[in-house]
C-alpha cells in the first residue's frame, strides 16, 4: 500500500508540475555574461515569479530554499534524497513539499523554483541553436520517456543513449528543447555542446627522456603491453602505418576521418618504432583501436568489454566548460562499471583563456579545461611540459569548477597536451603490463594505476600540487618500478570507519609520498562540487604521536589565492590525497584512512606509497642504447637527492679508452639537466658523475646520426641498397620489416648489399650502424624500396632539346654494379637504331647529345647491358624538332583512319584550315597546343591544302596526301 501511495504521489506531482509550468525570469537560452552577474541575480535566474496557481502544501513540487550560514551540512544531510540542485553554498532547488520544508528551522527564504536548474553552464550562457543535445532522465523514467518522445518523433531524433546514466544524445530544434523538453517532468538535465570536439595541437617534436620513457626502455625491455588494447578516440589514425603493424584492431565505433594527429597520438601511446627511433611508444607491444570523437560520450561497456580496452585516451576539446555535466557523470560512470579501464584527457591548449561562466569567471588564465567531461573525478586530466620542466602557457590550468584539482598530471608536450595525454596513456598500459606480469595477466584497477601514476611523478614548480602541473610530471620508469614494488594497500570503508595500515620508514630515506585515490560514485549533473564520497588521510608517527596531513590548495576564486603554495590540511574536495614528508624521521608510521562521509557503503579505495634514497644519483638520459645525435645538441638528465647546491663533475669517455673528458667540473644537481654539444663523430661512449668521494656511471650510449640509405637497383628478383661510409664503423646492419617489428635482414662489412626480394617479407627496409656485438646506431628511416623512383638499374631517362638545337640525352643509374655497358638508341622508320654505346660505366649520370635529329617526333632510349647479358630498357623519351620552321605537320601522306600531327614551338593560338582542290573548306581547327592530333577520318583519300594561320599571317601553307 505504501508503495501505492508513493506511485500515485508521484504521478500527481508530475501532472502538477506540467499542468502548472513555471515561466521564467531571463530568455530562455539568452546571451548572458555571468562574470559580470551578482550572486542575486543568479538566484534570481532560478525564481519563478509568475502568478501561477497556488499548490497545497502537502503537495510535492520544486523550491528554491535559502539555509542559514552555518546549517547547509545538517540540511543536505536530512534532504538528501530531495535535492536536485545546489546553486551555491546555502541556495538549493529542492522537490519536496512546503509543510516539510517549513518544518526545518533552518531554512531563512522558501520560494517557488522554475526550470532553469536543469540547464547546463552552456545553455545558460550561450544561445541555444538547432543541433545535438545531451538530455538526462530521471532514473525510473527511461521507459516512459522513450514512448513520450516517440510520439514526437518527427521533432527530435535520438542518436545514441547512455543507459548507465539514463542519458541521450538528441537531435532536435532549441524551439523543442524549450517549449518541451524544459518542462518535462522526466527530464533532469540539459547540454548542449557550443562548438565540435577539435583535436587539440599535436607534438612535433620527441624527447622520451622528459618522462623516463627511454630509461624505462632500458630497465624494463620485456614490459610493453602486450596482449593490452587501448582506443584512440577523435578522428581514425592511419592503420596502415608500418608503426602499427599486425597490432591494428578494427572496432565498429572506429572514426571514419584520417587525420596526422590520430597518427601521431597513437604512436606515442604504442607506435612500434618501424619508421624511426623516434616512432615507439611507451606501449610499443600493445593493441590499438579507434573511437570517433563524433560520440562525445563513452562507448557502452560491452563495447570495452568485447575489445578488452583498458586505456582509451582523449585528446580533443570543445571549449572552455565549467560545471559537471551529463558527460563528466558518465565517464565517472564509466571507469565505476569498468574497473580495469581508464580514461585519459588532454587539459587543453586554452591555457591563456579567460573563463566566462562558473565560479571562476573573469580569472584570466585559469580554470580553462576544454570541456565539461574533463571535469570527472575519476578520470586523470594532463597538461603539457617542455623539456626543461615548465608548462607552457598554452596549456590549459585548472582548478576544476568546483576547485578540484586539475589537471592531476603533465607530461611532454611542446606544442600542446594532446601528445602528454598520449604518453600518459602509454605510461597507463606499461603500469598495466608489469601489475599484469605478476599476478597471472589479470589487471589493476583503474583507481590504482591512477594512485602509482600521480605517487611516481616529479613535483614540479612550486612543492606540492598546483593548478598548472597537477600532482608533478609523469615518470615512466618509477611508474613501473613503483607498481612492481608491491607498496601498495587497498580495501574499502564505511561512514566513520578507521582503518590503518603500517609501514617503516628506513633510515636513510627521503621524499616520502603516500598518495589516497578513490573512483567516487557520480554526483548529480551541475552539482555545486562534485565530491559524493569524502575518504580522508592521515599518517602518524608511532614515536610521538604526530599527524601529517595531505597536501591542500587553496580555491577560492582569486588569483592570489590560486597562486599560493599547498599546505596541509584537510581535503574536502579531492578523490586524490597525497601526503609528502621531505625527510622523514626513521621509525613506524600508521597511515589512518577515515570515511569522513560515506554516502553509498562501502567506499573501495588504494593507497600507494615510495621514498627516494638520501644522497643517490641516476641518469635518466643517457640510458641503454640512447642516441645522441652527432655534432648536436643533447640532454643530460638525471635524479638526484643530495642536498640543494651539490654540485657534480660530469664526464665522458669513449668505450675501450681510459680517458674520461670533463664536460662540467661543477654541474648544478638540483637543475636536473645539462644541455651539451656532442663532437660530430660516431663512437660508443659512457658518462659519470662524480659527487664527492662518490662516482656514478651511465649505461653505455652512442653518438650517431641516421644513415639515408639509396636504392641502386629495383629488379623482379633483387634489389641493390648502398649508403655511405662512416669513419670508424666496420660493420652495418641491414633491417626488414617483419609482421609486427623490424628484423635483422643482413649484417655486411661492405657500404651496399644486394637482397634477394623473396627473402624480404614486404617493401621495408632500413639500415643502421653496428659498433659491436649488441651495440647500434640509430636507424635511417625506413623507406618503401619500391617508391624510390630505381627501377631495375635505371632511375630515369630524359630527352631534351638544348640551345644548340641537338638532343641532349640524359641516363640516370641507381648502381653502376654489374654492368658491362650501355647504349642510347632511336626510333627509325624501320625500329630501333643505336647511335651511340658506353663501354666504361663509371658514373651514375651518363649522357649523349644527338646532333642528326629530323624535323617532327624524335624518340628515343637507353639499353643497359649487365655482365650477365641482362639487358633492361629504359622508358622512352621524345624530343620535337622544328628546324627553322615554326609548324611541322606529319605524317604526310595520313593514313585515312590515321591522325595528323601539328607541332607547334609555342601555345600561340593558330587557326588550321584545309581545303579540297576544287578550294572548298572541309576542316577547320584551332591550334594551341605544342602537340596537337587532329582526326582525319571524315575526309576521302586524295590531295589537299593545308594553311595553318595566325592574325591573318600564314604560318604554313602546304599540300597533304590522305591514303
Amino acid at each position: 500500500m505504501e508503495m501505492l501511495l508513493h506511485r500515485i504521489q508521484l504521478f500527481a506531482m508530475r501532472y502538477i508540475i506540467l499542468m502548472f509550468i513555471c515561466c521564467i525570469t531571463e530568455p530562455l537560452f539568452s546571451q548572458q555574461n555571468t562574470s559580470a552577474k551578482t550572486t542575486t541575480t543568479n538566484i534570481n535566474y532560478f525564481e519563478d515569479t509568475s502568478n501561477s496557481p497556488t499548490i497545497a502544501n502537502e503537495v510535492t513540487r520544486t523550491y528554491l530554499v535559502k539555509i542559514t550560514e552555518g546549517n547547509n551540512t545538517l540540511f543536505t544531510k536530512r534532504f538528501n534524497q530531495h535535492i536536485l540542485r545546489q546553486i551555491d553554498k546555502n541556495w538549493f532547488i529542492v522537490s519536496a513539499t512546503k509543510k516539510e520544508l517549513s518544518a526545518f528551522t533552518q531554512i531563512s527564504t522558501i520560494k517557488k523554483a522554475n526550470n532553469n536548474w536543469k540547464l547546463s553552464a552552456n545553455l545558460k550562457t550561450n544561445a541555444a541553436k538547432n543541433g545535438n543535445y545531451f538530455i538526462q532522465i530521471h532514473p525510473a523514467d527511461s521507459l516512459d520517456f522513450e514512448n513520450w518522445l516517440a510520439q514526437h518523433k518527427a521533432s527530435a531524433i535520438i542518436l545514441s543513449r547512455y543507459p548507465s546514466l539514463q542519458l541521450y544524445e538528441i537531435k532536435t530544434s532549441a524551439a523543442f528543447v524549450k517549449e518541451q523538453l524544459l518542462p518535462n517532468a522526466f527530464v533532469v538535465f540539459i547540454d548542449s555542446k557550443p562548438n565540435k570536439p577539435v583535436e587539440e595541437t599535436s607534438i612535433n617534436d620527441y624527447d622520451n627522456s622528459v618522462n623516463a620513457t627511454n630509461l624505462f626502455f632500458a630497465k624494463y625491455p620485456s614490459i610493453n603491453g602486450a596482449g593490452l588494447t587501448t582506443s584512440v578516440k577523435e578522428n581514425l589514425f592511419d592503420s596502415t602505418d608500418i608503426d602499427f603493424s599486425g597490432r591494428y584492431l578494427h572496432t565498429n565505433f572506429a572514426g571514419s576521418q584520417q587525420t596526422t594527429h590520430a597518427s601521431i597520438m597513437a604512436t606515442l601511446i604504442g607506435g612500434g618504432g618501424n619508421s624511426f627511433f623516434s616512432g615507439k611508444g611507451v606501449a610499443w607491444g600493445c593493441r590499438l583501436s579507434s573511437a570517433s570523437f563524433t560520440n562525445l560520450l563513452p562507448e557502452s561497456n560491452a563495447s570495452y568489454q568485447q575489445y578488452n580496452i583498458s586505456v582509451q585516451n582523449h585528446s580533443y576539446g570543445v571549449g572552455v566548460e565549467n560545471f559537471y555535466g551529463a558527460d563528466a557523470a558518465a565517464y565517472d560512470k564509466s571507469m565505476l562499471d569498468n574497473p580495469t579501464l581508464l580514461h585519459i584527457f588532454s587539459a587543453g591548449n586554452s591555457g591563456s583563456a579567460t573563463p566566462t561562466d562558473g565560479n571562476y569567471a573573469g580569472l584570466a588564465g585559469f580554470a580553462n579545461l576544454t570541456g565539461s567531461f574533463k571535469m570527472a573525478k575519476n578520470i586523470i586530466t594532463v597538461g603539457s611540459v617542455d623539456s626543461f620542466y615548465q608548462v607552457p602557457v598554452l596549456s590549459s590550468k585548472g582548478p576544476a569548477y568546483d576547485g578540484r584539482i586539475k589537471p592531476e598530471l603533465v607530461a611532454y608536450g611542446n606544442d600542446g597536451s594532446s601528445g602528454a595525454a598520449a604518453i600518459t596513456s602509454g605510461v597507463a598500459l606499461a603500469v598495466q603490463s608489469a601489475y599484469a606480469s605478476l599476478h597471472n595477466q589479470v589487471l589493476p584497477e583503474n583507481a590504482l594505476v591512477k594512485a602509482i601514476l600521480i605517487n611516481s611523478a616529479d613535483d614540479i614548480l612550486t612543492p606540492g600540487p598546483d593548478f598548472y602541473s597537477g600532482y608533478g610530471n609523469v615518470n615512466t620508469y618509477k611508474a613501473v618500478k613503483d607498481i612492481l614494488s608491491g607498496n601498495i594497500f587497498n580495501g574499502t570503508i564505511s561512514q566513520n570507519e578507521i582503518i590503518n595500515h603500517s609501514i617503516s620508514i628506513p633510515s636513510n630515506a627521503i621524499n616520502l609520498k603516500i598518495t589516497l585515490v578513490w573512483n567516487d560514485t557520480v554526483a548529480n549533473t551541475n552539482a555545486f562540487t562534485a565530491l559524493v564520497n569524502d575518504v580522508d588521510i592521515s599518517l602518524e608517527q608511532n614515536s610521538n604521536q604526530q599527524i601529517n596531513y595531505p597536501w591542500v590548495l587553496n580555491s577560492a576564486a582569486i588569483t592570489d589565492s590560486l597562486l599560493l603554495p599547498a599546505k596541509n590540511g584537510i581535503d574536502s574536495l579531492n578523490t586524490v590525497e597525497q601526503i609528502y614528508i621531505a625527510n622523514p624521521p626513521t621509525g613506524d608510521y600508521i597511515i589512518h584512512v577515515k570515511g569522513t562521509k560515506i554516502v553509498t557503503n562501502p567506499q573501495a579505495y588504494y593507497i600507494v606509497y615510495r621514498w627516494d634514497t638520501a644522497n643517490t644519483f641516476e641518469f635518466i638520459s643517457p640510458a641503454k642504447e640512447d642516441h645522441f645525435t652527432a655534432g648536436s645538441a643533447a640532454i643530460f638528465r638525471w635524479q638526484s637527492n643530495y642536498n640543494t647546491g651539490t654540485t657534480g663533475v660530469l664526464e665522458y669517455k669513449y668505450t675501450g679508452s681510459n680517458n674520461w673528458q670533463t664536460i662540467d667540473a661543477a654541474v648544478n644537481l638540483t637543475q636536473l639537466y645539462y644541455k651539451w654539444n656532442t663532437p660530430d663523430t660516431f663512437a660508443l661512449v659512457t658518462a659519470r658523475c662524480i659527487i664527492g668521494s662518490s662516482i656514478y656511471v651511465s649505461d653505455t650510449f652512442n653518438f650517431s646520426r641516421q644513415l639515408y640509405p639509396k636504392i641502386g637497383f629495383s629488379c623482379s628478383d633483387s634489389l641493390m641498397i648502398y649508403w655511405e661510409a662512416i669513419k670508424g664503423i666496420s660493420q652495418y646492419e641491414v633491417l626488414k620489416l617483419g609482421n609486427t617489428y623490424l628484423l635483422e635482414a643482413a649484417l655486411t662489412n661492405d657500404t651496399s648489399i644486394i637482397l634477394p626480394v623473396n627473402y624480404l617479407q614486404n617493401k621495408y627496409v632500413a639500415v643502421r650502424p653496428v659498433f659491436s656485438a649488441g651495440h647500434t646506431g640509430v636507424n635511417s628511416y625506413t623507406f618503401d624500396y619500391s617508391t624510390q623512383g630505381i627501377g631495375c638499374y635505371i632511375s630515369n631517362f630524359l630527352a631534351d632539346l638544348n640551345s644548340s638545337n641537338n638532343a641532349s640525352l640524359q641516363l640516370s643509374l641507381g648502381t653502376v654494379v654489374n654492368i658491362n655497358h650501355i647504349a642510347f638508341e632511336e626510333l627509325g622508320l624501320n625500329g630501333w637504331v643505336n647511335i651511340a654505346t658506353l663501354t666504361q660505366v663509371t658514373q651514375l649520370n651518363n649522357s649523349f647529345e644527338d646532333n642528326t635529329l629530323h624535323n617532327g617526333i624524335n624518340t628515343y632510349r637507353a639499353v643497359v647491358t649487365l655482365n650477365n647479358g641482362t639487358v633492361l630498357y629504359s622508358n622512352t623519351a621524345t624530343v620535337y624538332y622544328f628546324g627553322n620552321n615554326t609548324i611541322v605537320l606529319f605524317p604526310n601522306p595520313v593514313p585515312q583512319n590515321g591522325k595528323l600531327v601539328v607541332l607547334s614551338n609555342n601555345f600561340l593560338a593558330n587557326a588550321l584550315t584545309i581545303y579540297d582542290m576544287m578550294g572548298k573548306k572541309v576542316l577547320q581547327e584551332t591550334i594551341s597546343n605544342l602537340r596537337q592530333d587532329i582526326p582525319i577520318h571524315r575526309l576521302a583519300k586524295g590531295m589537299y591544302i593545308v594553311q595553318i594561320t595566325r592574325n591573318d599571317t600564314i604560318l604554313y601553307n602546304g599540300k597533304l596526301l590522305i591514303q
